[in-house]
């Protein structure tokens, strides 16, 4: 084999082997982030066509003569939280996800001159023998937005490109952040899944329920991604393929840090989480936001707003699991993220989104969601969580994540 086409082979190796490694991370990649809603379970429940024709013969060799029921299963209660330990991880986060999703949810009003969209818990009639046609229903508002102009938009876009210095820096954690990030926070949190299955299996159902509010969010709202704007912004990653604002990774990625938090707060026996732990949760959660960013499919403002539903999102799903607590309803103002200059002829500041407002000397995000700038506000009074609230197929999964916590 000549010296050329020994390096064209050994070129193709490398090629292969570097796809090769790059499938194994994308699986890898995908399993995390499928684990809420898969589980390992899945394989135990598939066979393949040997594994079956074996079992086959198997019991035709040894089962004997048939001797009717000689087990005795007991009658399951109806409708118990409790018998969510017998079902497989993925039904268990269906159920979960399905109680939380029929008593929340995004709705548009029309209402004024800057219309609203507003994420809602919705408060049932606890007469549970009642028809449906008559159960009573009050909407409580926990977080509102109102999206930036094109203007704003356009102010924000230079944030967008001077973000685009950090790509090369930012580029590993870009890519493996682009689905579900869960090792990002398993780096700072104790969360092997052998000892923390359960808590791996709340987590999943945080980033889903959040993707689910997010997701309805963006619909409403329907901005235009950065690289509408300008064909120079040229995103390192694939622009998703739904509105710009919030963003769900700042979402999904601060609703998870306020769980976690709440459980380490738990598992250490203080009445607050130690200030190192969440602060290192929310700086990651922004670094993951931001990250978003610098690749080029979010503008600052997304994270502002991200971040908001995100603090409320985990702060309803600690409300909900426990009962205890209040909720702090918050707005986002996108038309405020740009400021009107000082003076008359100076030029108009957007503002950028700022990672040290989520920490703990600055506020308390496990609290309320920190206000940004005038951006972020506090709106309504403060809803007091009461044993109402719970969801009891989520108090089921939250107190089995407890017990992990408290193990350790």
């Amino acid at each position: 084999m000549s010296s050329q086409a020994t390096g064209t082979a050994m070129t193709a190796m490398t090629a292969m082997t570097a796809m090769t490694a790059m499938t194994a991370m994308s699986g890898s990649t995908a399993m995390t982030a499928m684990t809420a809603m898969s589980g390992n379970a899945a394989a135990a429940g598939n066979y393949d066509a040997t594994t079956a024709a074996g079992l086959l013969f198997a019991r035709d060799g040894i089962v004997g003569q048939w001797a009717g029921a000689t087990l005795n299963p007991t009658e399951r209660s109806l409708n118990e939280p409790a018998n969510l330990e017998d079902w497989s991880q993925m039904v268990r986060t269906m159920v979960v996800l399905q109680d939380l999703l029929t008593n929340s949810g995004v709705a548009f009003g029309t209402e004024g001159c800057t219309p609203e969209v507003s994420f809602y818990h919705f408060s049932r009639s606890s007469d549970t023998t009642a028809m449906a046609d008559t159960f009573k229903i009050k909407a409580q508002r926990l977080a509102a937005f109102t999206r930036p102009g094109h203007d704003q938009f356009v102010a924000q876009l230079e944030l967008v490109r001077d973000y685009a210095d950090l790509r090369a820096d930012r580029l590993p954690e870009i890519l493996s952040q682009a689905g579900y990030p869960v090792p990002y926070m398993t780096a700072i949190a104790d969360l092997h899944p052998g000892r923390k299955q359960f808590t791996h299996e709340l987590l999943g159902i945080t980033q889903v329920f959040a993707t689910h509010i997010v997701l309805a969010t963006k619909q409403a709202l329907a901005c235009h991604r950065p690289d509408a704007f300008s064909p120079q912004v040229q995103p390192v990653i694939p622009t998703p393929g739904h509105g710009t604002l919030p963003s769900g990774h700042a979402t999904e990625a601060f609703a998870m840090a306020v769980v976690l938090s709440r459980l380490i707060e738990i598992e250490r026996g203080q009445g607050a989480p130690d200030d190192l732990y969440v602060d290192q949760l929310m700086r990651q959660a922004a670094r993951i936001a931001i990250n978003r960013t610098v690749a080029g499919v979010h503008f600052p403002a997304d994270s502002m707003a991200g971040a908001m539903l995100g603090l409320v999102i985990g702060q309803y799903l600690v409300a909900r699991a426990t009962g205890a607590g209040c909720l702090y309803p918050v707005q986002f103002d996108g038309t405020k993220v740009v400021t009107s200059p000082e003076a008359e002829d100076g030029p108009s500041v957007t503002v950028d989104f700022k990672t040290e407002n989520y920490l703990r000397e600055h506020a308390d995000p496990l609290v309320r969601a920190p206000e940004h700038d005038g951006i972020v506000t506090n709106m309504d009074s403060p809803i007091p969580a009461s044993p109402m609230l719970v969801s009891a197929p989520l108090k089921f999964l939250w107190d089995k994540s407890v017990l992990e916590w408290k193990k350790r």
